[in-house]
C-alpha cells in the first residue's frame, strides 16, 4: 500500500509542467559614484524564499539600468497550488550599506505555463514605482 502511494505521488509530481517566469524592469540610482545591485526573481515561501533567477550589475555614470531575466520553477511545495512571485533588489545606491526592496508578490497558479512580471525600482527612495521616466538633459 505504501509503495502504491509513493508511486502515485511520483506520477503526480511528474505530470506538473514547469512554469517559465519572464522578469523585466528597470532600476534607478542617482549616485555619481559606483553602485551595485542584484535583482532576484523569487518565489515567496513561509520558511525561506526560493531564488528563481538573479541579475547582478555594477554601474558608474548610468542612472537607469534595465533588466531582463528568465527563470523556471516546477513545484511550490505541499498544500499550495500557487507560486507567490516577487522581485527583490539588493543595492548600495544611497549608502555604503546594502538595502533591500521587495515588490508585492503576485499569486500564479502552478498549472500556468508562462508568467511575465515587470517592476521598476527607485533605489534612491527604496520604492517600487509604476514607471521610471527617462530624463534627458537639454543643451543650451
Amino acid at each position: 500500500m505504501q509503495s502504491t502511494l509513493c508511486c502515485l505521488a511520483i506520477v503526480a509530481v511528474s505530470l506538473v509542467a514547469a512554469t517559465n517566469f519572464d522578469f523585466t524592469g528597470a532600476v534607478k540610482c542617482e549616485s555619481d559614484s559606483r553602485w551595485c545591485f542584484t535583482v532576484r526573481g523569487i518565489e515567496v515561501d513561509l520558511i525561506s524564499d526560493d531564488e528563481l533567477v538573479k541579475y547582478d550589475k555594477c554601474q558608474t555614470g548610468e542612472k537607469i539600468v534595465k533588466f531582463t531575466m528568465v527563470g523556471v520553477d516546477d513545484d511550490d511545495g505541499l498544500l499550495d497550488n500557487n507560486f507567490e512571485i516577487a522581485l527583490q533588489v539588493t543595492h548600495n545606491c544611497s549608502s555604503s550599506h546594502e538595502k533591500i526592496v521587495t515588490s508585492d508578490y503576485n499569486s500564479v497558479p502552478v498549472k500556468e505555463v508562462a508568467y511575465a512580471m515587470s517592476k521598476n525600482f527607485d533605489l534612491n527612495t527604496n520604492q517600487v514605482v509604476p514607471e521610471i521616466p527617462l530624463v534627458r538633459k537639454i543643451k543650451d
